[in-house]
């Protein structure tokens, strides 16, 4: 047999052969320095329409210019948010599956559910948060607007009055609890699925009281369909400057808000990932429009670091635990 010489690949050609073959592999992975590289997800814990899907619809829409990537939102209502939040929290750590938090999802929930199905410290890091919105006092309309004061005689008078709220464990829920706990009345609770049932009950005097976000109640306060008995807080809303607080009436202890939404990622996610996120978030949240926008239907808006929002967080779960523990709530 004769021998054909062997004439080995030059060195530097092998070089770069493998080069392009690490580049083209991290590329199809999207790494950070490439990413995004497709399409987000931005998870909302609600049905569409309420108004954390109305935020997340606008950030969403802002977000993709900006990243130039689709940004895709998934309403996954139910069980007070935790079936959202644990989607969220078994996703990829890539960046690429963003949360829209509420005080339910990050601070209530885990004082109120023996088994979460995540942990809201744990398994998401904090990008920003978006907004506050205090809650309100809303009798039905044939309560007419006479105050708090005259409100609490009249439920008690009723005898069958009852409360309406956003579903068991909610803060509207909690709200009726503690408004019972500290006036001394026996207002029933009546949960419904969503927030919107609920207030058609009220405006149809199937139901007596509600204790709602200001922006679910907003357009309805401004028309003049609901009167505000009083603000839940020790200081009036900029949205409702001539309706008194709940301090203000003599009941310093009647206050639970503000409610808040904030924007998390998974735990992980690259740190560049994470703050190139907050940055671009931040931007889009404190732009004018948005601002205006919101605050026009009644919020706050709020944005913050990652470390702000963490530690926020943080001080929210453990006031709303004393809250929770106080009117011994308890859900499975």
């Amino acid at each position: 047999m004769r021998n054909v010489p062997f004439a080995p690949l030059a060195v530097p050609a092998l070089v770069v052969v493998l080069s392009a073959a690490l580049a083209g592999g991290a590329e199809s992975q999207g790494g950070p320095d490439s990413w995004p590289t497709h399409p987000l997800e931005l998870i909302v814990p609600f049905p569409a329409g309420g108004s954390a899907d109305v935020q997340s619809r606008v950030i969403a829409q802002r977000l993709s210019a900006v990243l130039g990537q689709p940004v895709i939102v998934d309403n996954k209502a139910g069980a007070g948010g935790n079936i959202a939040a644990a989607d969220a929290a078994h996703a990829q750590p890539d960046g690429y599956t963003l949360f829209m938090a509420t005080t339910g999802t990050h601070a209530t929930n885990i004082n109120l559910y023996k088994n979460l199905g995540f942990d809201p410290v744990k398994d998401f890091a904090p990008l920003t948060l978006v907004t506050l919105n205090p809650q309100v006092i809303v009798p039905a309309p044939q309560y007419g607007s006479r105050g708090l004061a005259d409100l609490v005689i009249r439920l008690k008078e009723n005898g069958r009055a009852t409360f309406g709220s956003s579903g068991i464990g909610s803060a509207t829920h909690i709200a009726g609890e503690l408004f019972n706990r500290l006036t001394g009345s026996a207002v029933v609770h009546v949960p419904y699925r969503g927030q919107g049932p609920a207030l058609n009950d009220l405006l149809a005097n199937r139901i007596d009281v509600m204790f709602p976000l200001i922006a679910d109640v907003f357009a309805f306060l401004q028309s003049g369909q609901l009167k505000a008995a009083a603000v839940m807080s020790d200081r009036r809303a900029k949205s409702l400057p001539n309706v008194p607080t709940t301090t203000e009436l003599g009941y310093p202890k009647l206050v639970l808000g503000p409610i808040w939404t904030a924007l998390y990622t998974r735990a992980g996610t690259p740190q560049s990932i994470v703050d190139r996120l907050n940055r671009e978030l931040v931007a889009i949240i404190a732009a004018p429009a948005f601002v205006t926008r919101f605050e026009a239907a009644g919020f706050a808006i709020r944005t913050s670091t990652p470390a702000e929002l963490s530690d926020f967080a943080a001080a929210e779960t453990a006031r709303w635990g004393k809250i929770i523990k106080d009117l011994d709530i308890r859900l499975e």
